[in-house]
């Protein structure tokens, strides 16, 4: 069969509200609002842990992080992953496969998993793969008379890094590096290099992942004045009290360290986030108008997609953290158009990024020899199958020895240790979220009449019933699994009722 080709663009830290086709009132994403209008849009996509690396891994191995065993940045991956997975499937189908831009998935390299041609990643040093740190890019950075930070994962230059500690301000400014050098602009030329000279006799599987719009928000011009900060609409839950959340919500840094910003610099930071994601959208565009000179686009399916979300204000908090299972961490977008499918379509059931590539494998008659977790969404997108293919997303969160990362190592969560490591769960249906917090309070929420997460549910009598179930419903996954951790889990769960109960 003739196989159309594939393109996927990622972003990094991208929550769902940051485009127009979401509902984004002030957001200057034309391209992307264009992909939706030709394509579908999966409004309730959701990450199964809401960090860079495990997301990652999930996404190419269509697996839940305690199965792939990256539970944190910079664990390295099982060991069967590594120089074997579903790339190789799309490969032996006949697809050239490139790569491009942040990797993030520790323990192998693209060409170990079946990418035959890449670019642009960046540098690991001392098992962690720093970022934006690309040796290549900071070498071009350097001929053209910039001078960075020696060893910033960032590529920061010291006038940027003071943006970023400035008492009473928003951590966020115009960058040093003028928008025709800096990294996004770069790395597209780097992948469109890899786009011309790929065989034009197969079809390609193409990939281009940009560390943008993840921190520190330090945006080139024009992107850092696009969006005027008073004309953003701030969510409902914009600085909400903290009142009914776990204590590890309440005292974290990701709250702490952002008590002093007033509405203002809110405003500011969030207007360069915005910004940001224009600056994506920008690169999507460039890369959508080579395809169509080319003669190519009608023929290539298209998937935009990120990694996780990030807080941006919401409950007064900002990035993302073990510690949150919100919906702007969690939720997070992504569109899909195909040559041959209607588009403007819009899907309302949950998905999970573990089900893009079971998606692409269908829509391509590309068959996986490997096991997944992951759903193919075709049957959505082309209208043969109803509502939803899921009843319920999780997601989840790991500390391994109090720590939410590694330094390249590998952690087997088969061993996890009750008294020194963390875990927590959230499962998000299309009513209800549960997020199960090992050394704290849990969290319960109405999404139909709170879709905010405004009003911890937890300890209310006339929940108890939804609670009890959606646990079981959690942990029934997890029992296939790791049943060791599940029955941790369950001793945890009952320690809490316990402690309900003589309250």
């Amino acid at each position: 069969m003739h196989r159309p080709n594939i393109l996927i663009i990622l972003s990094d830290e991208q929550r769902y509200d940051t485009l127009g086709c979401t509902g984004n009132s002030v957001a200057r994403t034309p391209n992307l609002d264009g992909l939706a209008e030709r394509g579908t849009v999966f409004d309730y996509c959701y990450t199964p842990f809401p960090l860079c690396c495990p997301a990652r891994a999930s996404l190419w191995t269509s697996r839940m992080p305690h199965n792939h065993h990256v539970v944190g940045n910079w664990f390295a991956v099982r060991p069967e992953y590594r120089n074997d997975g579903l790339i190789c499937d799309f490969a032996q189908a006949g697809y050239h496969t490139i790569y491009s831009g942040k990797w993030h998935m520790p323990g192998t390299k693209p060409e170990r998993i079946g990418f035959a041609d890449w670019s642009a990643i960046p540098a690991v040093v001392n098992g962690r793969d720093r970022g934006r740190y690309i040796e290549d890019y900071r070498r071009y950075l350097a001929v053209n008379g910039y001078e960075l930070i020696p060893g910033s994962m960032e590529n920061l230059t010291p006038q940027d890094k003071e943006h970023l500690h400035r008492a009473g301000k928003a951590p966020c400014g115009r960058s040093a590096v003028r928008l025709e050098h800096y990294l996004e602009p770069w790395q597209t030329r780097q992948f469109l290099g890899n786009l011309r000279r790929r065989p034009k006799d197969r079809p390609f599987f193409a990939v281009t992942s940009y560390s943008a719009p993840h921190f520190p928000m330090i945006v080139p011009a024009p992107y850092d004045r696009l969006i005027d900060p008073e004309a953003i609409e701030l969510p409902e839950n914009f600085c909400e009290s903290l009142e009914g959340k776990p204590e590890e919500i309440r005292t974290c840094h990701y709250h702490t360290d952002y008590q002093d910003l007033d509405e203002g610099e809110w405003r500011r930071l969030i207007a360069h986030y915005y910004g940001f994601c224009s600056l994506v959208d920008a690169q999507v565009g460039t890369i959508l108008k080579y395809l169509r000179d080319e003669n190519v686009l009608a023929n290539t399916i298209v998937v935009c997609a990120t990694d996780h979300g990030d807080m941006m204000g919401s409950h007064g908090l900002n990035q993302k953290g073990h510690p949150m299972h919100y919906e702007e961490t969690n939720r997070v977008p992504l569109i899909v158009t195909h040559p041959e499918l209607r588009g403007g379509v819009r899907v309302g059931s949950l998905v999970s990024l573990m089900d893009v590539l079971p998606t692409l494998a269908d829509l391509t008659g590309v068959s996986l020899n490997g096991e997944v977790e992951g759903f193919s969404l075709a049957g959505l997108m082309e209208g043969r199958i109803g509502r939803r293919v899921r009843d319920s997303v999780l997601s989840e969160t790991f500390l391994v020895n109090g720590k939410p990362g590694g330094n390249g190592e590998y952690f087997d969560p088969r061993r996890f240790a009750e008294e020194r490591d963390v875990v927590n769960l959230s499962i998000r249906t299309e009513k209800e979220k549960y997020v199960f917090h090992y050394d704290d309070s849990d969290e319960l929420y109405d999404m139909e009449s709170d879709p905010g997460e405004m009003r911890n549910l937890i300890e209310v009598p006339s929940y108890g019933s939804r609670k009890v179930k959606l646990r079981q419903r959690l942990l029934a996954d997890l029992r296939d699994d790791m049943p060791r951790l599940a029955e941790t889990v369950v001793g945890k769960m009952r320690e809490k009722e316990k402690t309900s109960v003589r309250r």
